[in-house]
């Protein structure tokens, strides 16, 4: 994996209808201490309405991220989006409506009771911070001490088991998901069918930044029209094919894409 520049991975992606799949946090914005003061900036915003505009000429454009769907229309603050929340677990459909994953009764119960347990672990630890996403649940810990990183890390991976539910690692965040759950992979599997991803013209994209970003890699590198793309640190070992060096690279990127479609 290379670090490139935003143009020459624009110029890999001469296809239509053009897919571009996008995670939020670390990708079209910067990461912060506080999720709910992440916002993406009016640059990115610009940007994601002028790809949005050139739908008739083949261009989709989708957010697949982590967030809620309510927490990401939130950030994005955008009419018209197609979203994927909750690692892919819940969608915005057209109508406004969000369709959400069916899990099991049992699923469902055991991330429901796992909540309080993980709530009393936040609260010895200064610094961290529990999301509740109804379908899932993220520990944050950007706050904490380096020194108390494994031992809150050990503490919560014993709570995910005594409940049986499972974690997922990010940066500086630990998912709590359900024991069988849809990914990121799931997701872009199901934009790129819908939109016509498999023919043979058409050019895909993703572009995130984290360990739950490695499914949707993963699930598109099969694919030979597909470009995969990781936000920072190009030694990372991860599974995409290229790197982008920040957000302001992201957004960089699409415009590229929009000024190439115009």
């Amino acid at each position: 994996m290379k670090t490139l520049s935003p143009g020459a991975i624009a110029s890999m992606l001469p296809g239509s209808p053009l897919v571009v799949m996008l995670d939020i946090d670390g990708t079209l914005c910067d990461l912060v201490e506080l999720p709910g003061d992440a916002l993406v900036p009016d640059s990115v915003r610009a940007a994601l309405v002028l790809l949005m505009r050139q739908r008739a000429r083949g261009v989709h454009v989708a957010l697949v991220t982590g967030r809620s769907v309510a927490d990401a229309q939130r950030m994005v603050g955008l009419d018209g989006l197609s979203i994927y929340g909750n690692h892919g677990m819940e969608r915005l459909l057209e109508s406004g409506a969000i369709r959400r994953s069916q899990t099991s009764d049992r699923s469902a119960a055991s991330l429901r009771a796992s909540t309080s347990d993980f709530a009393q672990l936040v609260a010895t630890f200064p610094g961290t911070s529990l999301e509740d996403k109804h379908l899932s649940l993220s520990l944050h810990f950007r706050g904490l001490k380096r020194d108390l990183v494994a031992e809150f890390d050990t503490r919560a991976a014993a709570i995910a088991r005594k409940h049986g539910v499972r974690t997922s690692p990010g940066k500086c965040v630990i998912n709590i998901l359900p024991d069988t759950s849809l990914n990121k992979g799931d997701a872009v599997r199901e934009i790129v069918q819908e939109t016509g991803g498999t023919s043979p013209g058409a050019s895909l994209l993703f572009v995130g930044d984290d360990v739950t970003d490695e499914d949707a890699f993963v699930e598109l590198n099969s694919l030979s029209n597909a470009v995969t793309v990781r936000v920072g640190d190009p030694t990372s070992g991860s599974a995409a094919q290229h790197a982008l060096a920040d957000p302001r690279a992201v957004r960089e990127l699409l415009e590229n894409l929009a000024g190439i479609r115009t």
